[in-house]
C-alpha cells in the first residue's frame, strides 16, 4: 500500500495532484486545512490484505487455478465494500510448494479474509472518511456554487457591511436571476428599507400625550438622548407640558445629570425609586403632554432587568418602552440586549452613538431581526443638535458605504466565500425571524 501527502493552495488542486500521481481509484485518508493550505493524505489502489497471501504450494494445477480465482473474487468483494466499482484485478503468480496438511480449503479462505477484524475495521474507517469528504464537498457546493457571480459579490458586500449570514442569504435568495451587478445592490437595499419601520412624523411624539421610558445598558446614552428629545419639545411647545422622571437610584448621583439638563431647560425633574413612587409620580403628571422616564442602566445579564420591566408594566398608565441600541456594539451583543429587554415587549428603539460606529450593518440587522420601530438616531453629544429622525434609505446606504471604508477590517471578498462557508457549516446558527 502506497500512502502520500499532497499540499496545495486549494482542495481542487490537491485532488488533481492525487489523481495524477495515484490514479482515479486512489483513496482519500484525511483532508485538513493548515495555515490556509489544504493537506490531503491519500493511498494508492493496491492493498495488502492481512491473511491474503496464498499458500506456497498445492499438489495440482487445478488447485492453483482455484486459488487464483478465489483471490480475484476476494479483491472484487473488498472493492465493492469500499464503495468503488469492481475493476479487473491481476493476481500475482503464486508458487505453491507447501505440504498438503498446510493447505486451507479454497472455499473457506475468502470468508476468513473478509471477516478478519483488521479488514472489517479498515473498511469501516474508509467508508466513514469517504462519507465525511463527500459531505464537505456537498456543503461547499450548496453554499457557494449555487450563487451566480452577482450573488457572490452581493453576499460579500453584506457580510463585509456587518450583516449576518442568515439575513444575507434570505435577501439574496429573492434576487431576480436576470439582474445585473449594478441592479443587484440597489434592489437589495430597497428590500431592506421596505422591511424597516421608522418614525415618519415627529408629531407622533411631540403633539400627542405619551409616556416614554428609555431602556438599555449603562453608557448607551439614555440620559443624553432624553435631554435631546426634551430640548426639541421645548423649542416647539415650551417647557410647561413636559416632565422628566429618573429611576436611577443605583449609581451615586445617578439622577443628577438629568436634573442639570432639566434646570437648563426649565423642566421639572422627578425621582422614583420603585413601582409605587413611579405610580404616584405619573398621577401627578397626568396633565403633561410628554413624560420621559430615564431608567437605570443595567447589563442585559442583570437579574434586575425583569424587575425594571415589572415596574413599568405595573403602572396604571400606558408607558412605551424604548430600547437604546449602541451602533458601535457587535451584532451578538446588540441582539442579546434586545432580547433581554424585550421580555414584556418593546415599542421601538433609538440608535445611539452612530458617530462612534465603524459599521451600521450590525444594528440594522438587529432592528430587522427583532422588528423594532426606529424613532431617532443620535450621532454626537451636542444637545439638541445631534439627534434626527431616520431616513432608512440613507441609513442603509451608509451601512454599505462604510463597508468600503479603509477603517473596516472585516472585509469578506468573493474569493473568500468558500472558506467562510466551510467554517460556518460547522456552526449552529440561530434561526432569525424577519418581516
Amino acid at each position: 500500500m502506497t500512502m502520500k501527502k499532497f499540499l496545495a493552495k486549494t482542495t481542487r488542486q490537491a485532488l488533481m495532484q492525487v489523481k495524477e500521481e495515484l490514479g482515479e481509484d486512489a483513496t482519500i485518508i484525511s483532508n485538513r486545512s493548515i495555515n490556509g493550505w489544504t493537506e490531503i493524505l491519500a493511498r494508492s489502489e493496491s492493498i495488502t490484505l492481512p491473511g491474503s497471501k496464498l499458500l506456497d504450494s498445492v499438489s495440482s494445477a487445478k488447485e492453483k487455478a482455484e486459488k487464483a480465482l478465489q483471490a480475484k473474487k476476494v479483491q472484487e468483494t473488498v472493492d465493492l465494500l469500499n464503495g468503488r466499482s469492481t475493476s479487473k484485478v491481476t493476481s500475482p503468480p503464486v508458487e505453491l510448494t507447501t505440504s498438503h496438511e498446510e493447505v486451507m480449503a479454497p472455499k473457506e479462505q475468502p470468508v476468513e479474509i473478509i471477516n478478519h477484524p483488521q479488514i472489517q475495521g479498515m473498511l469501516k474507517e474508509m467508508r466513514e472518511m469517504r462519507n465525511q469528504f463527500q459531505a464537505q464537498l456537498e456543503t461547499l457546493s450548496n453554499s457557494t456554487l449555487e450563487f451566480s457571480p452577482n450573488k457572490r459579490d452581493l453576499m460579500s458586500q453584506f457580510l463585509s457591511a456587518g450583516f449576518n449570514l442568515d439575513l444575507a442569504k434570505r435577501v439574496i435568495s429573492k434576487l431576480p436571476s436576470d439582474f445585473s451587478a449594478k441592479e443587484a445592490k440597489p434592489w437589495a437595499m430597497n428590500l431592506l428599507a421596505k422591511n424597516m419601520q421608522v418614525l415618519e412624523n415627529e408629531a407622533e411624539i411631540m403633539n400627542q400625550h405619551g409616556i416614554y421610558a428609555l431602556l438599555g445598558p449603562t453608557g448607551v446614552g439614555k440620559t443624553t438622548t432624553i435631554a435631546k428629545i426634551a430640548s426639541r419639545f421645548v423649542l416647539k411647545h415650551g417647557n410647561q407640558d413636559i416632565a422628566l422622571v429618573s429611576t436611577d437610584t443605583y449609581r451615586i448621583g445617578g439622577h443628577e445629570q438629568l436634573r442639570i439638563y432639566g434646570k437648563i431647560l426649565g423642566v421639572e425633574v422627578f425621582a422614583a425609586k420603585d413601582a409605587q413612587e413611579l405610580q404616584q409620580t405619573l398621577e401627578k403628571l397626568q396633565d403633561k403632554k410628554l413624560v420621559l422616564i430615564d431608567m437605570a442602566g443595567l447589563s442585559q445579564k442583570d437579574k434586575m432587568v425583569s424587575s425594571q420591566l415589572d415596574m413599568l408594566c405595573e403602572a396604571s398608565r400606558d408607558i412605551k418602552k424604548i430600547i437604546c441600541l449602541n451602533a458601535s456594539g457587535t451584532l451578538d451583543t446588540l441582539n442579546n440586549v434586545s432580547k433581554a429587554f424585550a421580555g414584556r415587549g418593546l415599542d421601538g428603539c433609538i440608535i445611539t452613538k452612530a458617530d462612534e460606529a465603524i459599521g451600521l450593518g450590525s444594528v440594522i440587522n438587529v432592528i430587522l431581526q427583532n422588528k423594532l420601530k426606529v424613532l431617532y438616531l443620535t450621532n454626537g453629544q451636542r444637545v439638541p443638535e445631534d439627534i434626527a429622525l431616520v431616513d432608512k434609505i440613507a441609513l442603509i446606504e451608509e451601512a454599505f458605504k462604510q463597508e468600503d471604508s479603509s477603517d473596516h477590517l472585516s472585509i469578506v471578498r468573493p474569493e473568500d466565500l468558500p472558506a467562510f462557508f466551510s467554517k460556518s457549516s460547522v456552526m449552529t446558527l440561530g434561526q432569525a425571524q424577519y418581516a
